[in-house]
């Protein structure tokens, strides 16, 4: 999976997503998942890949699953996080964001 048909399959995800702000992370909530999802975790979910936690490992494995190069997956997990404010980090929150919360 390319980084674009990333963000097309997660501005694609269904309402079911309900996506929010927890203090400075995006995370999202499914009725059928008792774990919190972040957007990487989300999409691997809804391709039917299996559950992932909402830590840095799961999100690795849910990259991997899904095709994304590990440096994509870690900007996307860090992100999400937000942990940096700065550089590249900040363009994918944003793109994260516009896709997610529109």
């Amino acid at each position: 999976m390319e980084r674009n048909d990333f963000y097309k399959a997660l501005s694609k995800l269904p309402r079911r997503y309900s996506w929010r702000m927890d203090g400075k992370t995006i995370v999202s909530s499914h009725r059928s998942v008792d774990e919190t999802l972040n957007p990487v975790t989300a999409v691997a979910h809804n391709r039917g890949l299996g559950i992932f936690a909402n830590n840095k490992k799961d999100t690795l494995k849910a990259g991997t699953a899904l095709g994304l190069p590990r440096s994509f997956t870690t900007q996307l997990y860090d992100a999400t996080k937000s942990s940096s404010n700065r550089g590249n980090t900040q363009v994918v929150r944003g793109r994260i964001l516009s896709g997610t919360m529109s």
